[in-house]
């Protein structure tokens, strides 16, 4: 898949639930043939107007300004029929910088949600499809480059 930006047009994800609150896998973008950790806690749960706060390490794809992996520190939270939204402050030690991404989804039904995902600099739109431990997302890289994202999730 052409998309006429460097970033990577076709990742795959393969995650493993250790706990409910715990997510551990690996990254694999075939084009660059480089793989990367992926690990997410989240270590508070959302009640009420209370954001899940949680933490986690994966590649900073789809910024266009890092490379190699990000680790960051995300509040969310359900703002009401079918969104939510996120913030998170990210740092990205082979670029030596900090981020702010944010984003807000929406449930379109049980397999169909969307995203507007901001990197700390360009938004990417964002379509995915669940299909039971299968998850296929369209990305539009800084709203114009399209991408794939397959994970597998056991």
């Amino acid at each position: 898949m052409d998309n006429n930006s460097p970033r990577a047009a076709l990742a795959f994800s393969l995650t493993r639930q250790i706990l409910p609150t715990l997510n551990v896998g690996i990254e694999f973008m075939p084009a660059s043939d480089r793989y990367a950790p992926i690990a997410h806690w989240r270590f508070l749960e959302a009640k009420g107007w209370q954001p899940a706060i949680a933490i986690s390490t994966s590649t900073a794809w789809p910024s266009s300004k890092v490379s190699g992996n990000a680790h960051s520190l995300t509040m969310a939270n359900s703002v009401g029929g079918g969104f939510s939204a996120y913030v998170a402050a990210s740092y990205a030690p082979d670029s030596d910088l900090w981020y702010m991404p944010a984003g807000l989804n929406y449930r379109i039904n049980e397999d169909w949600s969307s995203r507007m995902m901001w990197d700390g600099n360009n938004l990417h739109p964002i379509i995915t499809y669940n299909s039971g431990n299968i998850r296929t997302s369209f990305i539009l890289l800084d709203g114009k480059s399209p991408t794939l994202s397959l994970s597998f999730s056991f």
